[in-house]
């Protein structure tokens, strides 16, 4: 039951992730982002070279961090004059 569970969060994490970088939205890879800490929590716990694939929350994050800065809601940005 909970590998099912750990399958439908990827399958919707990766529509997610695919319709946030063809938007290019930042709240579609941040719901991708936390569709995947699931899987990505079930994988750390592996003794082998698939403890790696555990890291795969990040790319989502990553690109929601970029996204949203691309899109001109920070604060962090100077405002031309």
């Amino acid at each position: 039951m909970i590998i099912a569970v750990l399958w439908l969060s990827f399958a919707a994490s990766l529509i997610s992730l695919i319709a946030g970088i063809m938007n290019q939205s930042w709240k579609l890879a941040l719901s991708s982002f936390f569709l995947l800490l699931p899987l990505g929590y079930y994988l750390s716990g592996a003794e082998n070279v698939i403890r790696i694939l555990s890291a795969l929350p990040a790319v989502p994050l990553i690109l929601a961090v970029i996204f949203y800065f691309q899109s001109g809601k920070s604060n962090f940005r100077q405002k031309e004059k």
